[in-house]
């Protein structure tokens, strides 16, 4: 359900099309919750439905019309429970730790390129964020300045602060995964150098492969 809370304050910024929600989404909220466009527009469909929000019909072009979505009273009701509720994490379910956990069926130049491409990939979106609260800081991005005209003066710092401890937090993970891959390689080199098995072949085979012996 966190698509359809993270449109709904989305919305709170103002009413917006289908079109500017998912384009808001894209450079905002798709940074912690990723969702394609395709599953963008049903659930407006579902939460209009349900009243939370409402849709006005606007002119497009010459004939054409475009349905522009607002917040409801109920949608606004339906926010606010939602962060009030305590939040579980979920269980863990991590595909590269997974693998790692059994490198010894592959060869440690595979190990290595897989832990180089992990490193790279957190190193890159570690930056990424980084820009990104350095823009919350200065309170540049479009999004964010059009909350800021509409909430009280007094909620402003909060209103940028949650936000930037948020991505801080990605970047510390990001930060940690970098660590982890870094001293995966580490771990290569040591059991590389301690090995007779070339750097291109398994370690070790899958029991049926060997009929039990090495």
């Amino acid at each position: 359900m966190s698509l359809r809370h993270a449109l709904l304050a989305l919305l709170d910024a103002g009413a917006m099309t289908g079109y500017e929600l998912a384009k808001q989404f894209d450079v905002s909220v798709a940074y912690l919750w990723h969702a394609p466009h395709s599953q963008i527009y049903p659930e407006l469909r579902r939460m209009e439905a349900d009243g939370l929000i409402e849709a006005e019909a606007l002119p497009r072009g010459e004939r054409g019309t475009k349905r522009a979505y607002s917040l409801t009273v109920a949608g606004a009701a339906e926010l606010m429970r939602w962060v009030a509720e305590t939040e579980t994490s979920p269980p863990v379910r991590d595909p590269a730790y997974l693998k790692a956990t059994y490198y010894e069926y592959g060869s440690f130049d595979q190990a290595r390129r897989q832990f180089r491409e992990h490193r790279d990939h957190h190193r890159a979106i570690m930056e990424h964020w980084q820009r990104h609260i350095a823009r919350l800081q200065r309170r540049d991005t479009p999004l964010l300045q059009k909350r800021l005209s509409l909430a009280p003066a007094a909620a402003h710092e909060a209103i940028v602060a949650y936000k930037v401890h948020a991505y801080e937090g990605l970047v510390e993970r990001a930060r940690a995964e970098v660590a982890w891959a870094e001293r995966g390689l580490s771990l290569i080199d040591r059991l590389e150098h301690n090995s007779a098995v070339p750097p291109d072949a398994p370690a070790t085979l899958p029991q049926v492969l060997t009929g039990g012996t090495e």
